[in-house]
């Protein structure tokens, strides 16, 4: 299937009318909350060409790249995921449950037709789980315990990048929780064994977010 037929299905599966979501870019849909925090629902191209859906957390706050130097995304245009989602690791054991993996992908392999019946299967699986999830991340408090979920959650295998340690160590910073914030950046370079570039500009951002969030308050 084209690229330009599996992104506009997409686009009418993930019917964002009334929902305050809005094109951001290709294959990103996005609605601001504020000036610091945007919801992101993304479409994934996976191996042997199925499609999934990731979601999230866009926050101006949060650098990311930040090698070779630091990189913000602040606008509708530059978002991107800093804290993640995908369905079918996030609904794993929900409710006792297990979900099925495939129950929240599409194949393009098999033609417009399938793709599209998959894709509206997917939506109509998680659309209501992931609205919830949107729902209690709305606020630097919202956000901190969706971090506490990723770093609590065993999920082997799975890397989130930039991940929850760093949108947590920066989220302290916001709020005016400088110690906390320089502790999680620690362990956030000591797990993701970050090399001598990233440590300087990291807590030169770190500094200027705490710098940020003082002068606001």
């Amino acid at each position: 299937m084209p690229a330009e037929r599996i992104h506009s299905i997409y686009i009418q599966t993930v019917d964002i009318s009334g929902t305050g979501f809005v094109i951001a870019r290709r294959g990103y849909l996005a609605r601001q909350i504020d000036a610091d925090i945007f919801h992101v629902i993304k479409l994934d191209g996976l191996k042997g060409g199925a499609y999934g859906l990731s979601y999230g957390l866009s926050l101006s706050y949060v650098p990311y790249p930040y090698v070779p130097k630091v990189k913000w995304h602040k606008t509708l245009k530059s978002v991107s995921l800093d804290l993640s989602e995908q369905p079918q690791v996030h609904l794993l054991g929900s409710a006792g449950q297990e979900t099925p993996s495939g129950s929240c992908l599409a194949t393009s392999m098999l033609g417009e037709k399938c793709f599209r019946e998959e894709l509206e299967k997917a939506w109509a699986f998680c659309s209501q789980k992931i609205n919830a999830w949107f729902d209690s991340a709305r606020n630097f408090e919202g956000i901190l315990e969706k971090c506490e979920q990723h770093l609590t959650k065993v999920q082997p295998g799975i890397r989130h990048v930039p991940g929850p340690r760093l949108v947590r160590a920066f989220t302290y910073a916001k709020t005016g929780r400088p110690e906390e914030a320089k502790a999680e950046l620690e362990l956030y370079l000591s797990e993701y064994k970050e090399g001598d570039e990233a440590r300087p500009n990291l807590y030169a951002a770190l500094r200027k977010v705490t710098l940020d969030g003082a002068e606001a308050s």
